[in-house]
């Protein structure tokens, strides 16, 4: 559906004090498009937060153009909810001052919700910082049913949505991809959206290596770009053979990353020798960013990771990530598998 049929199919509720919670600029949604939409429905009686979750705060020229006043998210200023399966909800204090609750996202593939968007928006876009620890504690996000593209059965995005409806968010407009969108309540909107897309490639053979293409809003930082990686490396039938090297083709012109969870994530795998089995063997890290060196240590027991194109390689290097500023057309071999949508499209084996 395009967005105003979406808003026409599942208006949103819009009663009393209307917070409208959007993603930073990691997610690639048309924010200014759907708050000016909703306006021209509702007029601009709204507020919108940018739901940081633990990274940086948006750059004043960063911040997207909004008929609603825009605040940020601070995760150490929040009022507790309910709690979830031994998770301590909590949300922005100007979400639980709020009337009706609306997210805003974009859905793609998630590590460990399945996809994005519905219920994260609030639940974790908002959420405190003790919420967001106790939900990437390592045991939640390796446990069984957590996996990237799926919904059913996945006890991370359970926690997810008990913690979304426990924030009181009630709607979601979902962005699916240029000129596609759904709306309505978190769940099903999410659902709904998620069933569209075509996100698994068939690819009948194996490699020794492979190229994954980093668009920019995710080559900031390291943080974000090796998702690219554990996305493929870590889904259920890579076509990959063991101790295939994965060309991570992004710049990172922000290091490992500038939030408080990227220096969380650079941190444990800075005082963890590399490979970092010790992450999983060991006592699980503690603090949300941490779950990403978790992952990164699955990851590396199968296959190898290597950085190009990097605009300061040692700023890798000194936390023990193979990084160079070559770019990946110079380093791969001749023969690897190019993926040039690691966070839209990610290929999967499937024999002919």
């Amino acid at each position: 559906m395009t967005l105003r049929e979406a808003l026409e199919a599942n208006p949103p509720p819009w009663r009393g004090n209307v917070v409208i919670a959007i993603p930073d600029g990691t997610r690639p949604v048309a924010v200014s498009e759907a708050l000016t939409a909703l306006a021209d429905l509702h007029g601009t009686r709204a507020t919108a937060i940018v739901g940081l979750g633990l990274h940086r705060p948006m750059r004043p020229e960063e911040l997207p153009g909004s008929p609603f006043p825009v605040v940020q998210h601070d995760p150490d200023d929040t009022v507790p909810t309910a709690v979830v399966d031994g998770i301590p909800g909590a949300v922005a204090r100007v979400v639980a001052g709020a009337d009706t609750v609306l997210g805003l996202g974009v859905v793609e593939p998630h590590q460990y919700a399945g996809f994005s968007g519905g219920h994260k928006a609030v639940a974790v876009g908002c959420g405190s910082r003790a919420t967001l620890d106790a939900l990437h504690h390592r045991d939640r996000v390796i446990a069984p049913g957590v996996a990237i593209g799926q919904l059913t059965g996945n006890p991370f995005r359970a926690a997810v949505d008990a913690l979304g409806r426990a924030a009181r968010c009630e709607w979601t407009l979902l962005q699916l991809g240029p000129g596609r969108w759904e709306a309505g309540e978190p769940v099903a909107a999410l659902a709904r959206a998620a069933a569209q897309l075509d996100c698994w490639i068939p690819v009948p053979r194996r490699y020794d290596a492979a190229v994954l293409t980093v668009p920019p809003r995710k080559a900031v930082n390291f943080y974000q770009a090796s998702r690219a990686a554990t996305y493929i490396g870590l889904s259920a039938d890579p076509p990959l053979n063991p101790g295939a090297t994965l060309y991570l083709d992004a710049a990172c012109p922000e290091g490992m990353g500038e939030g408080d969870g990227e220096r969380a994530f650079a941190r444990v795998l800075a005082q963890t020798p590399a490979p970092w089995g010790d992450l999983l063997d060991g006592p699980a890290p503690s603090g949300a960013g941490t779950q990403r060196a978790v992952v990164i240590a699955l990851l590396l027991r199968r296959f190898r990771l290597v950085v190009c194109g990097a605009r300061d390689p040692a700023a890798l290097q000194a936390v023990g990530i193979e990084a160079t500023a070559a770019p990946a057309t110079e380093v791969a071999p001749a023969g690897a598998l190019w993926v040039p949508d690691p966070f839209g499209r990610i290929p999967r084996f499937t024999p002919a």
